[in-house]
């Protein structure tokens, strides 16, 4: 992916962007980061007729836009969801903290987490929409303060899928600042993290693999920090499920994906890399049957 600014107005830039496959796009994007404009010749212009894969080439355009808007002016078009500075500031803010403050900020979402054990009951009831025999995932959402540390997180949302088209469907919990974006999110879902040390790590992790989804999902490969495996962006694990979209399995622990490794260990050095990638192949071996 390459881009060039070639316009601006009153209303946003314009930016040519070249895709993965060499094909021409121009897309206004707003100040705002609404993209008021995308033509390219490579492809439908109607989504329906285009194939999985040339769907997502039009969809990286778009995401690659804002960035480059993003990086080479004084606006920021990248929506908080994925923005990476902003990811990487909460993931070193999650690293900073004390295990006391971790467990006020965190400890429910970690015991939320660990519920599904016989030893632990969840600190907060599921909905009763929620089918507790179905996929679901925890979701909190975290802000920081003008120096870069946690200030807040949410209640705990909940998310789960709905109907035929497995529409990604949303039980939200209160939320401490409402006027404000958050500033990341973490999402997961219940999981065995054996302490508190290990779950304040892994949330950094799971953070470090959103910053590697906001990469991909702009068609850019991600910089070697962020060459890893592990569960990040809903959005873009979605992505990487779907059938012809141009992406490796990157949230599966156990994917082998060249220059791409899972870096962590859950507390038991190497011996807890190899359970929880053995985890992941008993898991697809029984989806298969």
């Amino acid at each position: 992916m390459n881009a060039e600014i070639i316009d601006q107005d009153t209303r946003g830039i314009g930016v040519r962007v070249n895709d993965n496959n060499g094909a021409e796009h121009t897309v206004a994007v707003g100040f705002d980061g609404e993209i008021q404009g995308h033509s390219q010749d490579d492809y439908p212009d109607d989504p329906v007729k285009r194939t999985e894969e040339e769907d997502e080439r039009v969809s990286q355009a778009r995401r690659y836009a804002r960035y480059h808007v993003q990086r080479e002016t004084e606006y920021d078009p990248v929506p908080w969801e994925e923005h990476i500075p902003r990811l990487e500031q909460t993931r070193a803010a999650i690293e900073a903290l004390s295990t006391e403050a971790f467990e006020e900020y965190f400890g429910t979402y970690f015991d939320q987490l660990n519920g599904h054990l016989p030893t632990i009951d969840h600190p907060v009831e599921h909905p009763p929409e929620l089918d507790d025999e179905e996929f679901y995932m925890y979701l909190l959402d975290v802000y920081l303060d003008g120096d870069g540390t946690i200030e807040a997180t949410s209640d705990i949302h909940f998310q789960y899928l709905e109907g035929p088209k497995n529409k990604p469907t949303h039980v939200w919990g209160a939320d401490p600042l409402p006027d404000r974006d958050p500033d990341a999110r973490l999402q997961l879902m219940p999981q065995y993290l054996p302490s508190v040390e290990v779950g304040q790590a892994f949330f950094a992790y799971h953070l470090r693999c959103q910053i590697r989804d906001c990469y991909l999902m702009m068609g850019a490969e991600s910089p070697q920090e962020y060459r890893v495996l592990g569960p990040g962006i809903y959005e873009a694990t979605s992505r990487y499920m779907t059938e012809g979209r141009p992406y490796e399995p990157y949230h599966e622990l156990h994917a082998d994906i060249p220059g791409y490794n899972l870096d962590f260990d859950y507390g038991l050095g190497e011996q807890g890399k190899q359970i929880a990638q053995a985890a992941g192949r008993i898991r697809d071996a029984t989806d298969d049957q």
